[in-house]
């Protein structure tokens, strides 16, 4: 999209964009961003979804001046903190090791939402034009951008054809990933799953993915275990070889403790879509919650032959190698997720220098340090900061994260009754009456 068309205005996920005067609001912040964050907005949205390198950079935003890396570095951190972005889960940056930027959201001109004509609540079979539509949208590994276009697709689906189970079905599924994905509270937002899960189970009782969306509300919403059992065994037996429904309940039967089982069903996932990432990743964390550390360091390693620039699976790194008292690699495997992150010198100095005088420890205390800082910027990063307090003993601030993660109904926080890393608050009784109100 040419940046002219850009220039009135246009949409990244909740972000409204005014390069006119400079604004940037969304329902919960407002920021004024200075002519040139600005340009560079509007450039790396008008190549949305492209790797833009450094030197095009130059070339559009600073028109050729002479600048040094880290001021494109530094101008890049001030954009991602105005969007409230994490980089080592992008949602907007993502950093490309080597080869540059990329917007990962495409911009939505500033114009009212209306779908086309043949998406528009009607004639027969546009129910399931909206419902493909939507369909389209889930695939993959879809983004905040594309969440928000299925869920609008899958609604006007059911406003349409109040009786579409499929449709039910890919609603229920959007709500959890934008749980999943930070787009919204649990305690919201996956009511709205359970409802829409259980219609899809009313209406097709013999579709497999209303049981394992219902499954998987049952397990993060209303802690009913058993009855998350009994619908993500359902959609198994309905479906062997789906590999959502053995992901699920591979995580069910994790932070149950049932760690041989879960084990299992998420190889049978890796069996049954052995190319995914997430697949792959999900078979590395419930080896972690097992404490098979060589399990999960032996799929690392296997992913990484797949695609080494995962700068979050090389951080989780950290906690298995820490919990093991491996000091040199936990360092070592921090300084490589700073550097796929595409973090500057001096931080990567300090790291550096906090390893040599205080070791591991001292690295953690900086990492949560930098982090809290993310935090005040509206970033989210509370797991990796409840690991990090968990490991570095400090349990005060520890249990207040605890405590606002499920306020929230923060879905990870189940984690808690099996992850080692919590292991330093097993006897503190708060511990106990938390997992207690969890159903742990």
């Amino acid at each position: 999209m040419e940046r002219t068309a850009l220039s009135p205005g246009f949409r990244l996920a909740e972000w409204e964009v005014r390069p006119e005067d400079g604004s940037l609001r969304s329902p919960q912040a407002a920021h004024r961003l200075e002519p040139l964050l600005m340009a560079l907005l509007v450039f790396l949205a008008s190549r949305a979804g492209q790797v833009v390198s450094k030197q095009q950079l130059l070339e559009a935003v600073w028109e050729g001046r002479f600048v040094s890396d880290e001021t494109i570095k530094g101008s890049l951190y001030q954009l991602r903190k105005a969007l409230g972005d994490d980089p080592r889960r992008p949602r907007f940056v993502e950093t490309l090791p080597k080869r540059g930027y990329r917007l990962l959201v495409p911009p939505l001109p500033l114009v009212p939402l209306v779908l086309p004509a043949a998406a528009a609540p009607g004639p027969d079979g546009t129910a399931e034009d909206l419902h493909q539509k939507g369909r389209a949208a889930l695939s993959g590994q879809p983004g905040p951008a594309a969440l928000q276009q299925a869920r609008l697709y899958f609604e006007r689906a059911v406003q349409s054809a109040p009786d579409h189970a499929a449709a039910w079905s890919g609603l229920a599924r959007t709500y959890l990933l934008m749980v999943l994905l930070g787009l919204g509270r649990g305690s919201e937002v996956l009511p709205r799953a359970r409802d829409a899960a259980s219609r899809a189970v009313e209406l097709d009782p013999e579709r497999a993915e209303a049981h394992v969306a219902l499954g998987a509300v049952r397990f993060l919403h209303d802690h009913d275990f058993a009855a998350a059992e009994a619908e993500l065994r359902r959609a198994v037996d309905l479906a062997p070889g789906d590999a959502l429904a053995h992901r699920w309940y591979a995580r069910l039967l994790s932070t149950l403790g049932r760690h041989d089982e879960a084990l299992a069903e998420a190889r049978m996932a890796l069996a049954a879509d052995p190319l995914s990432l997430p697949v792959r990743r999900d078979l590395i964390e419930v080896a972690f919650l097992a404490r098979r550390y060589a399990e999960a360091l032996a799929e690392s390693r296997q992913l990484f032959d797949i695609d080494p620039h995962l700068p979050d699976v090389q951080l989780g790194l950290v906690w298995i190698y820490a919990l093991q008292g491996k000091e040199p690699e936990a360092y070592d495997a921090f300084r490589r997720g700073l550097d796929l992150l595409g973090v500057g010198p001096p931080i990567l100095e300090r790291a550096r220098a906090a390893f040599e005088s205080g070791g591991l420890q001292a690295v953690l205390r900086l990492w949560a340090e930098l982090l809290e800082h993310e935090a005040e910027l509206g970033q989210k990063n509370q797991i990796d900061l409840l690991n990090l307090y968990a490991l570095l003993g400090e349990r005060e601030r520890c249990f207040a994260l605890l405590e606002r993660a499920y306020a929230e109904g923060n879905p990870y926080l189940l984690a808690l009754s099996v992850s080692p890393v919590f292991d330093s608050l097993r006897t503190d009784p708060r511990y106990a009456r938390l997992l207690e109100r969890l159903g742990l």
